[in-house]
């Protein structure tokens, strides 16, 4: 009888080893098939201000303006306090937001008319080469890169287009004195190609329709690319009357409307957010936000905004004019609530997504931004040595904390004026010491005047003679 037992029981051993064995290979099989289902590529979320003050949001300092949803995203992720942007005005900037390339090196020195030239032919850009990855791409909102059809985003390598063309319009339905809506090419709202009524401000219908286009995502085996490119907080300066009335106690019109279109701006992108998480798609997504330059303080049609503690603003080469609110997150990669203190620019972020995408690039078409992840792991340190800028009879160059800088003054556009400034200490450039340092302004110089050459293409070189200009205060 015990030798049965032995037998009996060395069978149930074996029977339950057999199993654990199967449980095991199930388990991990499972576990195997999941990692096999995870996008290895993540999603990707553009989101762009137009004409947004420096320090118009919370975790910017801003006081008289909640931005919960834009403070929320800085502290997920990582808010990059000297982030910058190549153009002091939109279309440049976007131009190397999309192509990760100078924009002088594609012919997009300044904001695009109607009926001129856009982004050069040719060029690809960021939606194409995510598309020739396998990305599904969407474009909501401005794009401002030339309304012909060749500059169309349907022609840029996006699969969907929902928004105008131009660099500005009406924030509310547009009416002919008939009552008609109005067809112009270059303010009306599309979708892809065809004329559409707007349903409403163009904040909030923007807000919608990203929402939209994340939530048909859900479930998907194809990783996406949203750009969401916001109007607001451009000129004219309208506010829905809900949000005007939120804001009641800001003295000032004009601040008091900024706010309202701010305020509505930071509810669209909560809503896209939202849709994001309850999609199952946060995790895996890219998410970068920034303006696309400085707010307009003075000229470039000023909006109220605010760049303080920086000089100058929108169309200008001082630090108000091309430094921005820059956040990136990307859960689990990126290190919650943190701040990254090297110079980044525009350019890094669409280098960083075709480096995490894999996307095969075209050495015809040579980037200028890096992949920042190996600086923001910790791998390597400053991104870049050198910055440099042109706009105009405008120009800088920043090495360090150096910067040199040929720009306008703030309140009057007449004589250029000349400094050179340290940022760690005086971000304000409000100490001039190229008197005291004359050698380090003509190497710099020089170094500024090489980088023009390689990207400048064919475009005549607009700089200053630095012989004729003023010193900054």
């Amino acid at each position: 009888m015990e030798s049965l037992d032995c037998i009996k029981n060395g069978r149930n051993s074996e029977k339950q080893f057999l199993i654990n064995c199967l449980l095991f290979l199930v388990m991990n099989g499972g576990l195997y098939a999941a990692d096999m289902q995870k996008p290895s590529r993540p999603n990707v979320l553009y989101i762009v201000a137009d004409d947004m003050g420096y320090a118009d949001c919370g975790v910017q300092g801003c006081k008289d303006i909640p931005t919960p949803n834009l403070d929320a995203l800085a502290a997920g992720g990582i808010r990059f306090t000297d982030g910058y942007v190549t153009g002091a005005v939109c279309s440049p900037s976007r131009a190397a937001l999309m192509t990760g390339r100078h924009q002088l090196r594609d012919g997009v020195p300044d904001w695009i008319p109607y009926g001129k030239p856009g982004l050069g032919a040719g060029v690809p850009t960021v939606a194409s080469y995510l598309k020739k990855a396998g990305y599904r791409t969407a474009l909501v909102g401005k794009w401002h890169l030339g309304e012909q059809e060749g500059c169309n985003p349907l022609n840029r390598g996006f699969d969907e287009f929902y928004g105008f063309l131009g660099g500005g319009r009406s924030y509310f339905p547009e009416k002919s004195k008939a009552g008609q809506a109005k067809v112009n090419h270059y303010t009306q709202l599309v979708r892809g190609r065809e004329p559409v009524e707007q349903p409403e401000y163009t904040t909030h219908a923007f807000g919608k329709e990203g929402a939209n286009f994340i939530e048909r995502q859900k479930g998907q085996d194809q990783p996406f690319f949203l750009y969401l490119a916001f109007n607001a907080v451009h000129t004219p300066m309208e506010a829905p009357e809900d949000y005007l009335q939120k804001f009641a106690s800001i003295k000032d019109k004009k601040r008091r409307t900024y706010a309202g279109m701010l305020s509505a701006m930071d509810d669209a992108i909560g809503r896209v957010l939202k849709a994001l998480r309850e999609a199952g798609l946060e995790e895996n997504t890219f998410i970068c936000f920034i303006s696309d330059n400085g707010g307009p303080i003075v000229r470039n049609a000023p909006n109220a905004s605010r760049n303080t503690p920086l000089r100058g603003g929108k169309g200008e080469t001082w630090e108000g004019g091309v430094r921005v609110p820059f956040f990136l997150k990307w859960t689990g990669h990126l290190k919650a609530g943190s701040t990254f203190d090297e110079p980044v620019i525009q350019m890094d972020i669409t280098a960083t997504v075709l480096a995490l995408a894999g996307a095969e690039m075209d050495g015809k078409w040579p980037i200028n931004g890096v992949n920042l992840m190996p600086y923001l792991k910790g791998d390597k340190k400053n991104p870049h040595e050198t910055l440099c800028w042109e706009y105009g009879k405008q120009w800088a160059i920043r090495q360090g904390p150096w910067k040199l800088t040929y720009a306008f003054p703030t309140k009057v556009a007449k004589a250029p004026v000349q400094g050179l400034f340290d940022l760690g200490r005086d971000i304000g450039e409000s100490n001039d010491l190229s008197a005291a340092q004359p050698e380090r302004v003509k190497e710099m110089k020089v170094t500024w005047e090489k980088w023009r050459k390689e990207v400048g293409g064919n475009l005549p070189a607009q700089a200053i003679d630095v012989k004729n200009v003023n010193h900054a205060p």
